[in-house]
């Protein structure tokens, strides 16, 4: 079994045996480290030394704000600090891999969109015509997508702005919808004209790619 999902599974195993109250703290820490610029293996690492402070300070009795000290943010980076980052085409290649499954699920919507409506219309769905204001909301989508990803991851442990984040992330939703509605609406004009059998093969690719590249780095 790979390294990172066999540590990945021990870490949910023992991530039951914490309390409520510190199960849920601990993944305000995993969706923080999430962001970080460190491999999964370092970032499941430091989940286990984490959870392993917490499990023995619960058997003394103690909470997790004891053992943290209450300000997690600090915590965490202190412990980030001292781990390496990962080098620049190592971060390239994650990022290429966690947005090209995101790919595939948008081709794919777009493409059953488009038989259906060709369906409905009464015409022949062999051939789909995306139109450029489609195409600008499908980059739209995925850049926008990741960037509120990488803003949550940190923004996770900020206790004393919820409420201001919470708000942001509406405002950040907002114009989202904004960014793929306005160049639907607007440019209509066609990009190009696909072949179905083409976008069925273009839509599973990208995935295909994705579990390619999670396959290399296992091997």
């Amino acid at each position: 079994m790979n390294q990172v999902k066999k540590l990945l599974r021990e870490n949910n195993a023992r991530e039951r045996a914490l309390t409520p109250e510190a199960r849920k703290k601990m993944t305000d820490v995993v969706v923080y480290l999430r962001g970080q610029d460190l491999s999964m293996l370092a970032q499941e690492e430091i989940r286990r030394d984490i959870q392993e402070m917490v499990l023995a300070a619960q058997e003394r009795g103690e909470t997790m704000d004891q053992v943290v000290g209450g300000d997690y943010q600090a915590f965490c980076d202190a412990i980030v600090a001292a781990v390496p980052r990962r080098s620049r085409k190592s971060r390239f290649l994650s990022m290429v891999e966690d947005l090209l499954p995101a790919l595939s699920v948008l081709l794919g919507i777009w493409t059953v969109n488009r038989v259906v409506h060709a369906l409905l219309a009464g015409s022949s769905p062999l051939y789909l015509a995306m139109t450029k204001g489609e195409a600008v909301a499908l980059v739209a989508i995925l850049i926008l997508g990741a960037g509120m990803v990488e803003w949550i991851c940190r923004s996770a442990l900020k206790d004393g702005e919820k409420k201001q984040n919470m708000l942001l992330l509406w405002l950040l939703v907002v114009g989202v919808l904004v960014a793929i509605l306005l160049p639907i609406l607007f440019w209509k004009q066609t990009l190009c004209t696909v072949f179905l059998p083409v976008a069925v093969v273009v839509t599973c690719l990208p995935a295909l790619l994705s579990w390619g590249l999670s396959r290399r780095k296992e091997g």
